[in-house]
């Protein structure tokens, strides 16, 4: 029994935890957001239209930013609703 002690039950302590598959969540989310703004950004360039490309990149930033910072976003719209 000591043996199988050492070799599964004593693995398991790096099994992910909420926060860790929550971290993976958001990084995922934003690496997906990248891929469709690179394609944008290539697909305006082709056309050489700059202000699609600024506006891509602004787009995507502001998402980027909502996926990470979640619980700040959702208090300035709850504070934004409660001042309504």
């Amino acid at each position: 029994m000591n043996m199988f002690d050492s070799f599964i039950l004593m693995n398991r302590t790096d099994l992910p935890d909420l926060g860790g598959v929550q971290n993976w969540g958001l990084t995922i989310a934003g690496q997906f957001v990248t891929l469709v703004v690179i394609f944008l950004v290539a697909k305006y360039l082709v056309r050489l239209k700059v202000g699609s490309i600024i506006g891509a990149c602004v787009l995507g930033g502001a998402v980027t930013f909502v996926i990470q910072n979640w619980g700040t976003v959702s208090n300035w719209v709850d504070a934004l609703i409660s001042k309504l």
